[in-house]
C-alpha cells in the first residue's frame, strides 16, 4: 500500500472531535497513527477547546494528519457534522478524543466493508475502561438480522455503538447527519443510530477493537449542560422514532412542538407525584458532582422550599456544610 501523503485521495478518512481532551488525547492519536492499515487521513477538529487540547493536536508533524480548528464552540453535533463534511475518503471512521483502538481496527472494519458491498456501517465489540486502566468487555451481535430486529424493538442499549464505526460516505451524502435535539442535550449519537437503521444495513465484527474511557470531564457530568430533560433522552428519541414509523413523521422537521411538549409534560408529571423537589435535587447533585458546593447547596435550599421536611435534603445540606 502507499503512504496516505503519496496518493490524492486516501481511502479512509478517520474524524475525531476534540473538546477539552488534553489528558487522552495523544493517546487517541497514537492509537490511529500506529494503525497496519496505512491509506488513512487523520481529520482532528478542536472545538474551541480551553486547556491544551490544540497544542497537544500541533506537537504532531504528519503529513495524515488535518486539523481543523474552530474559533468558537461548535457543540458535539456541529463539530462532527464539520468533520464529516471535511472527510475525503470513500469510508469514515469515527474515533473520539478521549478513547483509543487497536492497531488492527482499520484493517478488520475496511476488510469487512470491502467483502460486504451491502453493509453501509460497521462497529466491533470493544473494551469499557475505567479511570485506573481496567477493562471490561463488551460484546456486541454480529448476526444482522438480530443488530436489525434491536433496532427495530428500539432495545437498549443499542446494538451498534458510533464511536466504533466505519460508515460508507453515502450515508453522509445521503443528509443522514448529526442533529440538534433540542428538547435535550444528549443521545444525538442514539437519534443517528436510530435513523441510519431506517435506511442502511448495520453489522459488528466480533473482534473488539475499541477502548472506551469512562471520561468524568464528559459533557453528561458538566454542569454547564444541565438540563432536566436529559434524564428521558433515550426515552425521547425512542419516541421520535415510533413516531417515525408509526405515522411517517419526523416531529423535529414538522411543527409538531406540543406533541414533544406533551411527551416531557408527562415524565415530569410522573416524577413529581413522589418527589416535589425531583429537579432541584438533580441540580444539587450535578454540581456537587464537580465540586461546586456553593451551587450545590443554592440548590438544596430551592429543594427545601418545595419539600421542607424532607430529612434527605436536611442531611445533604449539613454533610456539604461539614465537608469543605
Amino acid at each position: 500500500m502507499k503512504n496516505v501523503d503519496s496518493i490524492t485521495k486516501p481511502l479512509v478518512s478517520v474524524i475525531m472531535p476534540a473538546y477539552n481532551v488534553e489528558p487522552y488525547i495523544a493517546e487517541a492519536i497514537d492509537s490511529i497513527l500506529k494503525q497496519t492499515f496505512v491509506e488513512f487521513e487523520l481529520i482532528i477538529a478542536d472545538d474551541a477547546s480551553t486547556d491544551r487540547t490544540l497544542s497537544v493536536i500541533r506537537s504532531y508533524n504528519d503529513p495524515r494528519i488535518r486539523v481543523v480548528q474552530h474559533l468558537k464552540n461548535l457543540g458535539y453535533v456541529g463539530n462532527m457534522n464539520a468533520l464529516f463534511h471535511e472527510a475525503k475518503g470513500d469510508v469514515i471512521v469515527i474515533q473520539d478524543a478521549d478513547d483509543y483502538c487497536d492497531p488492527n481496527r482499520l484493517s478488520y472494519l475496511y476488510d469487512f466493508m470491502i467483502t460486504n458491498p451491502k453493509v453501509s456501517l460497521v462497529g466491533s465489540s470493544y473494551f469499557k475502561v475505567d479511570s485506573i486502566g481496567v477493562k471490561e468487555l463488551v460484546s456486541l451481535p454480529t448476526d444482522i438480522k438480530l443488530i436489525k430486529q434491536s433496532f427495530d424493538q428500539m432495545k437498549y442499549p443499542l446494538p451498534v455503538v458510533n464511536g466504533c464505526s466505519m460508515l460508507r460516505k453515502e450515508i453522509i451524502e445521503q443528509g443522514f447527519l448529526f442533529r440538534n435535539l433540542n428538547y435535550v442535550n444528549r443521545a444525538q449519537d442514539d437519534d443517528w443510530l436510530f435513523r441510519l437503521s431506517e435506511n442502511f444495513v448495520m453489522a459488528n465484527v466480533s473482534e473488539p477493537l475499541y477502548y472506551y474511557r469512562s471520561n468524568q470531564a464528559s459533557m453528561t457530568l458538566n454542569p454547564a449542560n444541565i438540563n432536566s430533560n436529559n434524564l428521558w433522552a433515550a426515552d425521547f428519541v425512542q419516541f421520535l422514532k415510533k413516531y417515525r414509523v408509526e405515522r411517517r413523521i419526523d416531529l423535529l422537521a414538522q411543527d409538531l412542538s406540543h406533541e414533544i411538549d406533551s411527551f416531557f409534560e408527562q415524565k415530569k408529571q410522573e416524577v413529581l407525584k413522589g418527589n416535589p423537589s425531583f429537579f432541584e435535587l438533580y441540580n444539587a447533585g450535578k454540581y456537587l458532582g464537580v465540586h461546586d458546593r456553593k451551587s450545590a447547596i443554592k440548590w438544596y435550599f430551592r429543594a427545601l422550599l418545595k419539600d421542607p421536611f424532607n430529612a434527605y435534603i436536611w442531611k445533604k445540606i449539613v454533610w456539604v456544610l461539614l465537608h469543605r
